[in-house]
C-alpha cells in the first residue's frame, strides 16, 4: 500500500460514512491531541442527541432516519463549526468540542440553537419530530480527556432528556445521575414488560398504527412486525374484527365524548381475527392524548380475555 493509499485508508477509518464528519475514533483522537497542545485553554464538550430517534427510525424506516442524521450534522455544523471539532459519535449522537470559550458564550450559542429548532420538519413528504437534547461539560473543570468529559456530558444529557427533551443542561459538580435509570425504561422496554398487546395509533383519518409491541405480533399469530402491519393494513380498523368495527368505533367515541371522562379513557371488549383464521376476544383499554408531534393519538393496551382468565 503506497503513501497516498495509506493516507486515504486512515482518512476513511476516521470519517463517518453518512455525514462526512469525523467518527468517534477520529474525533476522540483529535480532541485529545488538542487538549495536549492547549492544556490550559477553556473548552466545552457538548453532546447532542436526536430526540425520539429510535421511534422515528422504527416507524418511518432507514431513508428517513438517514436523512435526519445528515440534516442533524448540517444543523450542528452550521452553529458550531466556527471553532468547534464536530463528530458523529454513534447512531443519533453528535459531539462538539468548542474551543477557547466559556460557559456564557456556550449558553448564548445553545440558546440560539434551541430557539431556532422546530418541533417537526418535512422530510421525504412526512412531518418528522426533529429536536435535540443536549448535555454540556466544561474542560478542564470536569475532565482532562475525551473519556472523562464524555462521562460528565452524558449525565447532563440524561438530565436534559428527563426534563422534557429539546433543551440543554450543563454538568455541575455533585450531579447525581438519578434520571438515567428512569430513561432506560423507554417505550420499547416498557411495552416489552406488559402482559399483553400495546399499540399507538392516530385518532383521525386512516387511524394509522404508529407503534406496536412484539406481543401484538404474537396475539395475531403473525410472523414478524412487518407481517403484522401488512395483515392489519397498518390501521386500527384492521385490528378490530370486521363485523364489530363500526360498533366499537361508536362506543369509543361515546365514552370519549362524556363530559365526566376527564382522563380521556375508554374500555371496550371486542373480537379480533388472527392471521390463521382463529378468533379471540380482547379487552381494549384506551387513552386519548394530544401529542405535540402527532396530534391526537390513542395509547391502547390489549388483553386476550381467555388467556388472562386461564392465568389467574
Amino acid at each position: 500500500m503506497g503513501y497516498n493509499e495509506k493516507d486515504e485508508f486512515y482518512l476513511l477509518a476516521e470519517e463517518d460514512a453518512i455525514t462526512g464528519l469525523l467518527n468517534r475514533r477520529g474525533g476522540e483522537e483529535e480532541i485529545n491531541d488538542y487538549i495536549k497542545e492547549h492544556p490550559d485553554e477553556k473548552c466545552a464538550y457538548i453532546i447532542f442527541e436526536c430526540d425520539k430517534f429510535k421511534n422515528v427510525k422504527d416507524t418511518f424506516g432507514h431513508k428517513v432516519s438517514d436523512k435526519i442524521i445528515t440534516e442533524s450534522a448540517d444543523e450542528i455544523s452550521k452553529y458550531f463549526l466556527d471553532k468547534g471539532i464536530v463528530l458523529r459519535m454513534d447512531s443519533d449522537e453528535f459531539v462538539v468540542f468548542y474551543i477557547n470559550t466559556d460557559k456564557e458564550e456556550v449558553k448564548e450559542k445553545l440558546d440560539k440553537f434551541i430557539e431556532d429548532q422546530k418541533p417537526a420538519r418535512m422530510i421525504n413528504g412526512r412531518m418528522i419530530p426533529f429536536t435535540f437534547s443536549v448535555g454540556v461539560t466544561m474542560y478542564p473543570d470536569h475532565g482532562k480527556n475525551f473519556a472523562e468529559l464524555l462521562e460528565k456530558a452524558d449525565i447532563a444529557l440524561y438530565d436534559a432528556k428527563y426534563r422534557g427533551r429539546a433543551r440543554y443542561t450543563f454538568y455541575e459538580k455533585g450531579f447525581i445521575n438519578a434520571h438515567q435509570n428512569q430513561l432506560m425504561f423507554g417505550l420499547e422496554e416498557f411495552s416489552k414488560s406488559l402482559p399483553g398487546g400495546f399499540f399507538v395509533y392516530e385518532a383521525k383519518g386512516d387511524e394509522k398504527i404508529l407503534y406496536a409491541n412484539q406481543s401484538m405480533v404474537e396475539l395475531f399469530k403473525c410472523d414478524d412486525m412487518n407481517d403484522f402491519r401488512k395483515y392489519i393494513g397498518n390501521s386500527f380498523k384492521g385490528i378490530v374484527h370486521p363485523d364489530e368495527y363500526e360498533k366499537v368505533l361508536k362506543e369509543i367515541n361515546t365514552q370519549q365524548g362524556k363530559s365526566d371522562n376527564h382522563g380521556n379513557l375508554d374500555y371496550i371488549r371486542y373480537k379480533i381475527k388472527c392471521k390463521d383464521g382463529t378468533e379471540k376476544v380482547v379487552d381494549d383499554f384506551g387513552h386519548l392524548v394530544n401529542d405535540p408531534t402527532f396530534g391526537m393519538i390513542y395509547y391502547v393496551f390489549l388483553l386476550d380475555v381467555d388467556e388472562h382468565i386461564a392465568n389467574r
